[in-house]
Parts: C-alpha cells; structure tokens; sequence
C-alpha cells in the first residue's frame, strides 16, 4: 500500500469504530492482498528452510502476499495482558506452502536473530492454543487462533532488515482473547521444517504399552479437547501454564479394562480394591502413588506443555502437576509408568 492508502485504511477502521458501524471490527480479522505499490526492500528479512526447497523473502515480497490483520494480543507468564494491538501480516502456513507444506510428521522451528528458538507442532500452526481473556486474563479453555508472521504493528513498520518480523496469534472470528506470550517470537528471520522430535513413554501394568508424542496429543483432542487439562503454577518469579491428560486417562490403558470403542476404559473395581503406580525418569528418580487417590481425579496432570511449547531438555517429555500435588511429587521427565498390584 501507498502512505496515501495506508492513511486511508486506517482512517476508515477509526471512522467505523467511533459509528459502532460493521459489529465486531475493533478485535475483527481483515484478509486483503496488498498491491505490491509500497516502497521497495531488498534486504532479505527471512529464509524459509523445507526439506528440499530454501526460499528466501524480502519485507516488500511479505507484503505482497495475501495478509491477515486483525487485533491480538498475549498474556506473560507474570499475568500482565500485553495488548491488544492491531497486527498486519501472513499466515505461517501460506508461507509453508511455498516450501511444499508441512507434513505430520515435521514441526516448524521459528528462530529469532539472536538465536532464540521455539518449535511450532502441527497442532499449534492450526491456531489451537490456551486462550485468556482479554481483558481479566482469566483462562477460558483451548480456542482457535490465526497464527500469523506479521510485519506491521498498529499501522507501522521497519525497513532496517533483519529482525522486524514476529510471531501473532489472532483470535479466529475477532474475538477478545489472548494467548501465552510463549509463541510470539519476535524479531524473526528463519523458519526451518524440522523432523518431529518425537519421544515415547512406557507403560507397565496388566497390560504393556506405550504412548509418543503424537498419540499424547491426540489423546488431549478427544471429546473436542474437554479432556485436556491446564494447570497454573507459581515458579519464582513466573506463572506458568502447563497442559496435559489426567494420569488415571493414561493408566486406562494398562489396567486390563475391556475396551468398548477406541477410546480406552478406565478400571474402577482394580483402583478399589488398591495397587501402586509408579513413575519414573531418565535419572532413576520416582514417585509412588495410590490407585485409590488418582481413580477418576483430575488433579494429577501428566503435562506435556508449558506455556504452550511442548517440554523441552530435562523436563521433557512429561512433568507430574497438579493442585493434589507436593513440589517434592511433581517429578518431572517422566519416560516409565507402572502399575504394581504387589
């Protein structure tokens, strides 16, 4: 756009804001395709690395692809609401898709110029993210985000080169809620398809199983994401948000229930009459809990994700947490879970 079009676009947003004209345009989404006319930069602000295919983009190439604008904002992991603001820019999968796309099996790694990394699974570039309010911050379950690259903030941009891109995630339908502050990377210059850095737990118990990544993210989509559970914890200085399935979802799988659908069934009679079950870590750490206390309760939270970003080095690939829970219980990189009818 022109400075003469730009003036005029936002002159029109203000003008139908002030008139209450056209019901939700103050946190809408707005899809348009920019003209191409602006001022023109060469400096290559980002490299998009597929598994065969390397395609480099300027900022006035960006902005001449079909863009997204809408108003977005995020919650840090102290509770303060950043926002909202009215960010302009591409869907990360229409970048995706010049490189061939994404597979099930690949995450997208976002890498900032100072090095700074965050990995993106398919889930999270289809927009599924914990969604707070707006304007309280209070956590209204998971929603549906447009997650964007954007180059324009309340109307303004850089031309200096590298580093004035970032990471946005627009309520779908202009709705007032926010994310975690985790996936908005700022200053972005690459996005790099990676291989899925997938990990399997081990199950023990009547019957041996095991359960990876991706069946672990599955299981938190199932009933329209109604089994997936967020627990907030107080850490320092920070709050963080961590997301998972209750325990007693996963010991449904090894406690020799009869299956209905394939949807496993938790064993009621085997948690009354009493067994332990057992966690366990790379680093031969463990905790031991009762049958009786885990049976149906949601407090126990296998968690796979903190703040939106899926558990990383020691932590990973599944922490204990939850309200029913001493700090000393909330062990962490969980790889083993037994159950011991002894």
């Amino acid at each position: 756009m022109t400075i003469k079009q730009n003036l005029l676009f936002y002159g029109l947003i203000a003008f139908l804001v002030a008139s209450g004209i056209g019901l939700g345009v103050y946190f809408g989404v707005f899809f348009e395709r920019d003209d191409g006319n602006g001022e023109i930069d060469d400096t290559v602000v980002l490299t998009i690395q597929g598994q065969t295919t390397t395609k480099n983009y300027t900022l006035s190439e960006l902005k001449s692809i079909s863009n997204v604008s809408g108003y977005a904002g995020h919650r840090k992991s102290t509770g303060t609401l950043v926002g909202p603001n009215l960010y302009k820019g591409v869907e990360i999968n229409t970048l995706l898709a010049d490189v061939g796309g994404i597979d099930p099996d690949e995450e997208l790694e976002v890498i900032a110029d100072d090095g700074y990394k965050v990995t993106f699974t398919s889930e999270m570039l289809n927009g599924y993210f914990p969604a707070y309010d707006g304007e309280t911050g209070l956590y209204l379950g998971i929603k549906k985000f447009y997650v964007i690259l954007a180059y324009e903030t309340n109307g303004t941009y850089d031309f200096e080169g590298e580093g004035v891109l970032r990471i946005a995630c627009i309520a779908e339908g202009g709705e007032n809620y926010f994310t975690d502050g985790s996936p908005w990377v700022k200053d972005v210059t690459n996005l790099n398809i990676i291989v899925s850095n997938s990990w399997i737990v081990y199950l023990f118990g009547i019957t041996n199983d095991s359960v990876n990544k991706p069946a672990f993210e599955a299981f938190m989509h199932i009933n329209d994401s109604e089994d997936r559970l967020v627990y907030h914890m107080l850490e320092g200085d920070r709050t963080n948000t961590y997301e998972g399935i209750a325990l007693w979802r996963i010991i449904s799988i090894i406690d020799g229930e009869l299956e209905s659908s394939l949807i496993p069934t938790f064993n009621d009679s085997l948690a009354v009459f009493g067994y332990d079950v057992i966690l366990k870590n790379a680093n031969e750490e463990e905790i031991i809990l009762r049958s009786e206390d885990i049976a149906r309760n949601d407090s126990f939270i296998l968690a796979a994700k903190m703040n939106a970003v899926f558990l990383r080095g020691s932590e990973a690939p599944l922490r204990l947490v939850g309200p029913s829970l001493t700090t000393f219980q909330m062990i962490s990189g969980i790889i083993e879970i037994w159950i011991n009818l002894d």
